[in-house]
């Protein structure tokens, strides 16, 4: 057959689509767009914020305290952050509100941490592949001489540490559920086209321990899976950890601290391409050896509760062969490959920013339940978006207030309260300006940033001599503006990624798709729903299929994962996980790298990344199918039967005697990653139900990639 041979010609459009068609759509089909940048306000978003700052309805005991509120409010953010980022494609809206929480909480686990950086991580100030290794050896020593000294105890009679009967084992369990329910989150975004090429190998071995968490596509074996039915024992109508149902208190998971860690584990890979070096660094602290994963392990089966998913911790995470030493090869071949391409400076940035993500993840276990005021410290609770909305209040309070004061001794900077509250005085706007700026700074009425120890906050809320002067909302701007003041943390990670002088912080260029760029590939009844309105950053035809775990335990979801895996490069999936043994060479690449490989053969400029790529030669059916694939759940069947397509021309190719596309080394492994993917999307299609719409959609899907295969041979040369 000729029809893979005659493409290479002189005519560069058709040669791009030959090429494109097998790096961009028949093999990567899991292509993905650029994340919100930063200018997305979060105005588009004040029913997600608004939420954060309703509280609760009070409890009819009248000792509740203060900080519970705040800890009760913090936690129903937490909780609905944790739904809508396992369900990105109905809820685009958080993923600006997502970046925002990133980097505030980022940013306060730094500055924690800087205080006495000679105690973690930040002690080392460079990076060193062998002092690294001692670092996270001593940590290790650590967690064990713990474990033995816990051991001696309870061979001496002691008591367990975690609990200490069936029920109390249960609780603990409820306690950590959220986070081990998302558990591989961390890295669930990493695998996008949208990295650059040069860092493919780097990603691929990263990307091996995200689906070694998923099982590797083994349901029985699958992480999440495995808490799932241990949870199951006490709690047998559990609801998946994907549904909005697991949010409500009869289940009574989690805490503050859990919930929190859980949305940091779900946030920490959203943008990829902005924070690789943060997820390299996350990832090596989350895989290390934890105190209560060995004490679990022991604990549980003597309150007859299976302990397998915490003993698979402790193995799969060994240090030797496990996912800790693949994080810390990780970190180093990313050292190695900045300093190589981008020289000495930058790669000293890079070390700080992989410091950055190991702090993040450290810190979330180390920080207890305690409120960080995380509304506060979102972009539109900046301390300048707040003063008209305060000075709004207490402008609105004058005519009520006026003489109530007069007998107060109370002074605000040079003018006591009754002063400042004089009603012709304070519409002057000079007037209300040196009032703000006066209360702001007078102890003990008001300590900047923190609104629990402020006084005059404390006499506005219940058991205050100015109780009921404030409405519930009036009251919550007034906490923001305190604990807005004197803290701009996102500010903070900045500062501390880019130290030096001369290192300059890089965001790689990558794709962006508006939602006037969408296209509308196929209809059903006039109506046929797409992504193409949904501009994101987690677009591919299969891979944001996998970001939330909980989406993987059943057999499409570990077909899907198996199919990509296939894609990818790795080794057919075995009983046992490779760990750092899975190949790394060149010859056991995966689709991507045998698209290189097609353009390198016909004397092209090979492409940093797909941006580049798609620069040099548009196309619309590329943008289309990144804005179809942009909703996964919603587009499945359409999505399957494109990848259906396109399997078979990676099939065509494999068998093609033309030199001049694959070697034929490269055109057998082609062959038999093709056959592995054929097998995994004939399990996705045997367990779509006849009459369910989505075989609809698979003829649509297939019919359409078909077509525009067939367009790209046919066009005349």
């Amino acid at each position: 057959m000729a029809l893979g041979i005659d493409f290479i010609s002189e005519n560069h459009q058709l040669i791009f689509y030959g090429i494109f068609v097998i790096i961009c759509t028949c093999t990567i089909l899991h292509l993905s767009l650029r994340s919100f940048e930063v200018h997305s306000k979060l105005d588009r978003s004040n029913e997600f914020i608004e939420m954060g700052r309703k509280r609760p309805k009070r409890p009819k005991t009248a000792s509740t305290s203060n900080s519970e509120w705040a800890s009760m409010r913090e936690l129903e953010f937490y909780k609905k952050l944790y739904f809508k980022l396992q369900n990105l494609e109905e809820h685009p809206e958080i993923i600006p509100i997502a970046r925002q929480v990133f980097l505030a909480l980022l940013s306060e686990a730094l500055e924690d941490y800087s205080k006495a950086p000679n105690t973690n991580i930040l002690s080392m100030k460079h990076f060193d592949k062998g002092e690294l290794a001692l670092f996270l050896q001593s940590h290790q020593d650590n967690v064990t001489d713990q474990y033995h000294h816990y051991i001696s105890r309870r061979q001496s009679g002691g008591q367990r540490a975690l609990f200490q009967d069936h029920q109390e084992a249960e609780d603990w369990l409820r306690k950590i559920a959220p986070l081990k329910l998302v558990d591989g989150a961390w890295l669930g975004h990493l695998n996008k086209i949208t990295m650059p090429f040069s860092l493919r190998p780097i990603v691929k071995e990263t990307w091996q321990v995200f689906t070694e968490e998923l099982g590797n596509g083994n349901r029985d074996q699958h992480h999440v899976k495995i808490f799932e039915d241990l949870l199951r024992e006490f709690e047998p109508d559990l609801p998946s950890p994907t549904t909005k149902s697991i949010l409500h208190p009869r289940y009574k998971l989690g805490n503050l601290k859990y919930w929190r860690a859980a949305v940091a584990q779900l946030i920490v890979s959203l943008f990829p391409c902005e924070f690789f070096p943060e997820i390299l660094g996350f990832n090596m602290h989350f895989e290390s050896l934890q105190l209560d994963t060995m004490q679990a392990a022991k604990e549980l089966p003597e309150v007859h509760l299976d302990a397998y998913y915490f003993l698979l911790h402790v193995s799969i995470d060994n240090g030797h062969s496990g996912h800790a030493a693949m994080a810390m090869e990780g970190v180093a071949h990313y050292i190695q490959h900045i300093s190589e391409t981008e020289g000495g400076v930058a790669a000293e940035t890079a070390w700080r920013r992989i410091q950055a993500g190991y702090v993040f993840s450290e810190w979330q276990f180390r920080n207890d339940s305690q409120v960080t005021n995380i509304f506060a410290r979102l972009n539109d609770s900046a301390p300048d978006k707040l003063e008209p909305k305060v000075l709004s209040i207490f402008s609105s309070k004058i005519q009520a207030a006026h003489r109530l004061h007069c007998g107060s001794r109370v002074k605000i900077g040079k003018r006591s309260l009754a002063e400042w509250l004089e009603p012709e005085s304070f519409l002057a706007e000079e007037w209300q300006n040196e009032f703000l700026q006066s209360l702001s700074t007078c102890k003990p009425w008001v300590y900047p940033g923190n609104s629990q120890r402020s006084k005059l906050a404390q006499e506005l809320r219940w058991g205050g001599k100015m109780y009921g002067a404030f409405t519930k909302s009036e009251l919550e701007i007034f906490e923001l503006w305190i604990n807005s003041m004197g803290s701009d943390q996102p500010h903070f990670y900045y500062s501390f990624i880019d130290s030096n002088p001369h290192a300059q912080f890089h965001i790689p260029r990558t794709m962006n798709l508006n939602m006037s760029e969408s296209k509308v590939l196929a209809t059903r009844d006039e109506n046929f729903e797409t992504a193409a309105s949904i501009p994101s950053g987690r677009c591919c035809l299969l891979e944001s299929f996998v970001y939330s775990p909980g989406r993987t335990t059943d057999a499409i979801g570990c077909a899907v994962v198996r199919f990509l895996r296939a894609q990818s490069g790795f080794d057919e999936e075995d009983s046992n996980v490779t760990g750092i043994d899975e190949p790394r060479t060149a010859e056991n690449g995966g689709i991507v790298e045998f698209g290189l490989e097609m353009i390198r053969r016909a004397s092209l400029p090979t492409p940093q990344s797909l941006y580049n790529l798609l620069s040099h030669w548009p196309s619309e059916f590329a943008m289309n199918m990144l804005s179809l694939s942009s909703s996964p759940i919603r587009n499945f069947g359409v999505l399957l039967g494109m990848s259906m397509a396109f399997l078979e021309l990676q099939e065509m190719v494999s068998e093609s005697s033309d030199s001049s596309l694959l070697s034929p080394k490269s055109g057998e492994r082609l062959a038999s990653l093709a056959r592995r993917q054929y097998l995994c999307l004939q399990i996705c299609l045997q367990d779509i139900p006849t009459g369910d719409e989505r075989r609809v959609d698979f003829g649509r899907g297939y019919d359409m990639a078909k077509a525009e295969i067939k367009k790209c041979f046919s066009q005349e040369v």
